[in-house]
C-alpha cells in the first residue's frame, strides 16, 4: 500500500507541471472567498468534508455526501497565501500541487456525485477512496517541509 501511495505521489508530481502552467496558484487563491482561518484550520474543514462524503456514501446518505462535495468545490482561501508555510525551496512545488490537487479533488467529487445520482454506492465508494488518495498523497509528499503553522 504504501509502495502504491509512493508511485502515486510521483505520477501526481509529474503532472504538475502541465497544471501549473494553464493555472497559477497566485491566480487559484484570488479566486476563492477569503476567510480568517489558517492553512490547518482549512485542511480540517476538508477532513469533514471528506468525512461527511465517505459517512455519506456508506449509510447511503445524499445529504451528507452533497454537504461535503458543496465544502470541497467551494472552499475559501485561508488568511494567508498557503505556500508560505512551506520551505523556501518547496514552494514553488507546493504552488503547482495545489493547483493539481485543487482540480483533482474537483474531479473526484464529480465522480462521487455521479454514482450517487446513480445510487451506485459502490461506485461511489470507489471514488471515495481515490479522494482520499488525492488527499494522503498531498500530505505525503510535504508533511517533512512544513516550516511554521500559521497564526
Amino acid at each position: 500500500m504504501r509502495q502504491l501511495l509512493k508511485i502515486g505521489t510521483l505520477l501526481v508530481c509529474a503532472g504538475l507541471t502541465l497544471v501549473a502552467q494553464e493555472k497559477s496558484a497566485e491566480d487559484l487563491v484570488k479566486s476563492m472567498k477569503k476567510e480568517d482561518i489558517t492553512y490547518a484550520q482549512l485542511m480540517s474543514g476538508m477532513g469533514m468534508a471528506y468525512d461527511n462524503i465517505q459517512k455519506g456514501v456508506i449509510t447511503m446518505n445524499k445529504l451528507l455526501v452533497d454537504r461535503g462535495i458543496d465544502f470541497i468545490r467551494t472552499h475559501p482561501a485561508p488568511k494567508q497565501n498557503p505556500w508560505l508555510i512551506m520551505d523556501k525551496d518547496s514552494q514553488e512545488g507546493f504552488k503547482a500541487m495545489l493547483v493539481y490537487h485543487d482540480e483533482k479533488m474537483d474531479e473526484d467529487v464529480a465522480l462521487i456525485e455521479k454514482a450517487v445520482q446513480k445510487k451506485d454506492w459502490i461506485g461511489a465508494y470507489d471514488n471515495v477512496k481515490e479522494l482520499g488518495n488525492s488527499c494522503i498523497s498531498c500530505h505525503l509528499a510535504y508533511k517533512d517541509h512544513v516550516k511554521y503553522v500559521m497564526k
